[in-house]
């Protein structure tokens, strides 16, 4: 899947696979999630939007499970799931409201 470049609020780039649902956010820390299950409208709404940051955290972090695409998750023989929630890089962003 390709990815686009964002620049905004913490992510690098992100990415939309229609046929599997699946939305892929890199972050400038280099980790990468893939959300799964994402429909159309909610991604094109968080790849076109003006605050991505925002999106995400209201919509995608909290509607959808993620899992680690990042280098070093790929290094450990078991994928790691990650719950629905704030990664550390937007909860530093955003406080922990």
């Amino acid at each position: 899947m390709k990815r686009r470049p964002i620049h905004r609020g913490g992510i690098v780039s992100a990415g939309y696979d229609p046929v599997n649902g699946y939305l892929d956010i890199e972050f400038d820390t280099k980790r990468v999630l893939r959300y799964e299950d994402v429909g159309q409208a909610a991604a094109e709404r968080f790849l076109t939007s003006a605050e991505p940051a925002a999106y995400y955290h209201d919509v995608i972090a909290e509607e959808y499970t993620a899992t680690e695409l990042s280098a070093s998750a790929l290094k450990e023989p078991v994928e790691r799931p990650v719950r629905k929630g704030i990664p550390d890089e937007l909860k530093r962003l955003f406080g922990d409201a």
